[in-house]
């Protein structure tokens, strides 16, 4: 039977209007299957002593909370000279003598300092030569002395450095000590250099941290007691400009975990006496 024009305009409507209704189903199915755009990395600038815990354990922040991590490391006054410069960061960890220079520029985000740890300096060689008593504040000095060179990190930028030589200085041989000098950027670099020397008698001076992170150098000891060098404290901060407030508290609240604290341990790291 031949079709009426009134049926044939009902089926065209009939039609088009489930394509009106189709339509935007499928758009909202398209527009609900589009991937998400993974959250831009959080930007961590760290202190050199810091480094070998944070670079072991950062992972495991990683996976807990589905963020990501942009690392840097340095010595403290370097790190602190990326931040004035507006170099992009969320949280670092420096020095309190760091943290009030950034806060003085209200760079620093307010109640966001935490104390991480503290740790000590001592005297390194390389693996597998013969260590020298450091025990007194006397043969410390006297292992300065003979040492051919001597390995430590910048002290215009580095904390370990700049203890070095406060501590020569006192003891009468800052100018023997620089002469035979080796500077690195950092703690670490400076170890790793001294591994690499070819003197009979090269020895590195930094925090036990980062003499304990290169496998090719032997920590001797910690300065001698008598010596009353002050053990240097870490503090995570969080930036003020910081867009990613919520998850730059969860990465500072990681490092005040058990499983954080525990690896700051073993690289010599101890709790920091509450005031």
């Amino acid at each position: 039977m031949p079709t009426s024009p009134r049926h044939s305009t009902l089926a065209a409507r009939s039609r088009w209007a489930a394509i009106a209704v189709i339509i935007p189903v499928m758009a909202v199915a398209c527009h609900t299957d589009t991937p998400r755009e993974p959250a831009a990395p959080l930007r961590l600038f760290g202190a050199g002593a810091t480094e070998a815990s944070v670079r072991d354990e950062i992972g495991a922040f990683q996976t807990q909370s589905g963020l990501t991590v942009d690392l840097t490391f340095g010595a403290v006054g370097a790190l602190r000279d990326k931040v004035l410069a507006g170099e992009p960061a969320d949280v670092v960890i420096v020095t309190p003598a760091i943290i009030t220079m950034l806060d003085a520029q209200q760079l620093v985000h307010a109640g966001s300092p935490v104390n991480l740890g503290r740790v000590g300096g001592g005297l390194a060689v390389k693996a597998g030569t013969q260590a020298p008593a450091i025990a007194t504040a006397a043969q410390f000095k006297q292992a300065l002395l003979d040492a051919d060179e001597v390995y430590y990190a910048d002290p215009a930028v580095a904390t370990a450095g700049a203890t070095l030589m406060r501590v020569v200085d006192a003891m009468g041989i800052g100018d023997q000590v620089r002469a035979k000098g080796h500077l690195a950027p950092g703690g670490k670099e400076a170890m790793q250099a001294m591994t690499q020397s070819t003197a009979a008698h090269a020895v590195g001076v930094t925090q036990l941290s980062e003499i304990l992170s290169v496998p090719e150098a032997t920590l001797v000891g910690p300065y001698p007691d008598e010596l009353n060098v002050a053990k240097t404290v870490y503090t995570a901060i969080i930036l003020e400009h910081t867009e990613r407030l919520a998850d730059a508290q969860k990465l500072v609240q990681f490092f005040t975990g058990a499983a954080f604290q525990a690896r700051l341990a073993q690289s010599g790291f101890e709790a920091v006496p509450a005031n």
